[in-house]
């Protein structure tokens, strides 16, 4: 029994060991979408979709977890919510889960009434995830796409955030919607954020020293600058609209620095040094 006692404390110890060497890495699942490919309520392709996903991760033990909206294609239906629920509780107890929403989750003009459904539902639809060497904000840009009325609240929160953690650099924000899909000073379309409020938001990162800007939305990857800012937008884990394979955004955080990279479900590491 003392034996077994042993084994026990020092495989612990080598965990905690490897944890504090390894680097420190989260990872994103963007557009899971169920029900998307099928257009209807049965979303079993996304689900042995997710369970590969799932799999995966748990056994790459990151940091956190970040759904960055679209968990479903029908948000009122009670069949895909509550199965993407259950597919959350697949997630190994130990690694957090945070979940922004997409415009499927919460309508194209996010009325107040489904965000507070979201949060009901989810715990949150923004968050701070304070790491020993970096700083994640997840917010919600439905709202700022929509341009509604808590779009104010929104900034004035993004903006406090902000504030508090330009001293735990480097910075990462997530969200839905990618601010701009190649050029910060494009036209709007469906998929980014109307020109003014952009703009309104770029000077804010960019005030702040935010890093990185990480986004889904489009089911295809994409990336963008902005004075020095990277904006990267991941694949989707469900349904592929370009020619990226369904799959998962790992980002790390490195000698000070934050990089993402996104991984089709089969190249997927087994473990990050």
């Amino acid at each position: 029994m003392q034996k077994l006692i042993l084994s026990l404390a020092m495989a612990m110890l080598s965990l905690t060991a490897y944890a504090q060497k390894r680097t420190p890495f989260f990872v994103q699942i963007s557009d899971p979408q169920l029900g998307f490919i099928s257009k209807s309520e049965d979303f079993t392709p996304e689900k042995e979709l997710m369970r590969q996903i799932t799999n995966k991760v748990n056994s790459l033990r990151p940091d956190f977890v970040v759904f960055s909206g679209d968990l479903v294609h029908y948000g009122s239906s009670k069949t895909a919510l509550e199965g993407f629920q259950q597919m959350c509780k697949a997630f190994d107890a130990d690694i957090p889960l945070y979940f922004v929403p997409g415009n499927h989750d919460v309508e194209n003009n996010a009325p107040a009434e489904n965000v507070a459904a979201f949060v009901e539902r989810y715990g949150h639809d923004r968050f701070v995830h304070k790491a020993k060497r970096y700083t994640v904000i997840g917010y919600n840009s439905c709202v700022i796409k929509a341009a509604t009325p808590a779009e104010a609240e929104e900034y004035a929160w993004i903006e406090k955030a902000l504030q508090k953690a330009r001293r735990n650099k480097p910075i990462i924000l997530i969200a839905h919607h990618p601010m701009f899909l190649s050029s910060p000073d494009e036209p709007e379309v469906y998929e980014n954020i109307p020109p003014v409020l952009r703009e309104k938001y770029l000077k804010l990162f960019e005030q702040y020293g935010v890093d990185l800007v990480l986004a889904g939305h489009l089911h295809k990857c994409a990336q963008g600058e902005y004075q020095g800012i990277k904006f990267v937008t991941a694949g989707p884990a469900g349904r592929t609209l370009g020619k990226d394979k369904s799959g998962i955004e790992i980002i790390k955080v490195d000698g000070g620095k934050a990089v993402a990279t996104y991984y089709e479900i089969e190249n997927i590491p087994q473990s990050i040094k």
